[in-house]
């Protein structure tokens, strides 16, 4: 009995294996939920240095390489050949959370910044996790995104990212990059997430309903709309139209689009705003004008 037992599991296995039907193998990694992306174009050297920066070695973090052929897979639609470089050399470190938001920080990066990268991962669905930026010396990090989704797919609390998202969340940097150049990079950011959320929140039906949220929310910031160019909106509203179309629950990504407000809302002054603290400037001109006149 014992025997015809054993012989059954054999043969079982035997017919699966025929039929190229998956048997389940456990794989061991190092440390499989942290994550470290390194730039396939740096030096062993500087690889190193990198997993010494992030305060890991190759047995506690499971390493991935991004080559410059995936940055422009993800990158070549929004951003120039410059921009995204001859090189893989932006460098990430990931360990996806159960809570606590995005905590994001960058080193040796210039042309993005932290709420940018935010901003981005909201976009592609990613909720909670640290991340760490950085490269072997100054680059302008356009291409960090690529590395910190790579990475973040690659951990073992990480999941498969819709490549809808990835295009969408690649696009926001570059995006909001540019626009930093005209306006600042922390007044990009919070215009870029103040279209977001209206976007998400109102789900409009059309281009045309999209670029009249945009055109909207860009024309309550005096100190901004000013120096935007039609093809600036024109960009922003194609990009929001492609966020619109990811279909994002408001109520799921809310609180951390308010996140992202509150750190930059000094640096976004509403019109509304700017008019009420104008108004009271007045005011008090006023009252202190007629005392002078009172007593003259």
């Amino acid at each position: 009995m014992k025997f015809k037992k054993t012989f059954s599991k054999a043969l079982a296995l035997i017919m699966c294996l025929s039929l190229g039907i998956a048997v389940p193998m456990k794989t061991a990694k190092a440390d499989s939920l942290k994550v470290v992306t390194l730039g396939a174009d740096l030096t062993e050297s500087q690889k190193e240095s990198m997993l010494k920066y992030f305060g890991v070695t190759k047995k506690e973090a499971n390493i991935v390489y991004v080559t410059n052929d995936e940055e422009f897979k993800y990158l070549g639609k929004a951003a120039t050949k410059e921009q995204i470089g001859s090189k893989a050399i932006s460098c990430s470190y990931i360990e996806p959370t159960n809570k606590g938001g995005l905590k994001i920080s960058i080193n040796n990066i210039h042309w993005v910044t932290e709420n940018m990268i935010k901003n981005s991962l909201i976009t592609a669905g990613i909720e909670n996790a640290n991340v760490v930026v950085g490269a072997p010396f100054n680059v302008s990090g356009t291409a960090a995104l690529t590395g910190i989704l790579k990475g973040f797919e690659n951990s073992s609390a990480g999941e498969k990212i819709d490549e809808n998202k990835k295009e969408a969340a690649n696009e926001e940097l570059v995006v909001t990059g540019n626009l930093g150049e005209k306006i600042g990079q922390d007044e990009a950011a919070g215009l870029i997430n103040e279209i977001k959320k209206e976007v998400v929140k109102e789900n409009p039906k059309s281009e045309k309903d999209v670029k009249n949220i945009v055109k909207k929310t860009t024309s309550s910031y005096k100190d901004i709309k000013d120096k935007l160019s039609d093809e600036d909106i024109e960009k922003i509203t194609a990009l929001m139209d492609k966020i619109n179309d990811l279909d994002l629950d408001f109520s799921k990504i809310k609180d951390q689009l308010n996140d992202v407000s509150s750190l930059l809302k000094e640096k976004l002054g509403s019109e509304e705003a700017q008019s009420f603290f104008s108004k009271i400037g007045e005011f008090l001109r006023n009252i202190g004008n007629f005392f002078s006149n009172l007593f003259s």
